[in-house]
């Protein structure tokens, strides 16, 4: 009889500790949602990278940069210059690629569109934002110019606190 209690003592003892794994398991994957990334939930994107701040910027074309009353940016290419597949780098750190970008043609994108390489999310703003919004400062185009990747910048139009 006691040889059966301890065998169902180290039954419920054994299922308790794997309880208990489990739980331990189950809050390390929960914890790896907690991480300050802004999208946990999310996988990285193939262009979540980092700024390439070896590549030399070649000139400034008359492209404006018009941050939108909300959480948008607005350019145009007033250039008679054709962008191929390029990436829009937003204050030397957040980066989202266009198709493309010909003369005449005006782009509106969303800020919250734009990834540093960890995955962050640029802070535009907008009505349920709990921080405040950061400003766009500083825009380049990387695209290539003769086969060569080069940073081109952009002129970022002053905008309201």
């Amino acid at each position: 009889m006691t040889n059966r209690c301890c065998v169902a003592d180290f039954g419920v003892g054994v299922a308790r500790l794997c309880s208990l794994a489990v739980c331990v398991v189950g809050l390390a994957g929960a914890g790896c949602n907690l991480l300050p990334t802004g999208l946990a939930d999310e996988p990285i994107g193939a262009y979540d990278r980092p700024f390439p701040q070896h590549l030399p910027q070649e000139e400034v074309l008359d492209i404006q940069v018009i941050r939108g009353p909300e959480t948008t940016i607005t350019l145009t290419n007033t250039t008679a210059r054709s962008f191929g597949p390029s990436t829009l780098w937003l204050n030397g750190r957040f980066g989202r690629p266009i198709e493309g970008f010909v003369p005449g043609e005006t782009l509106t994108l969303d800020l919250y569109d734009f990834r540093d390489e960890f995955g962050e999310v640029f802070r535009g703003g907008g009505f349920f934002a709990t921080k405040r919004p950061e400003q766009v400062v500083h825009a380049q185009l990387e695209t290539l110019v003769d086969g060569e990747s080069v940073l081109v910048g952009l002129v970022v139009v002053g905008q309201d606190e």
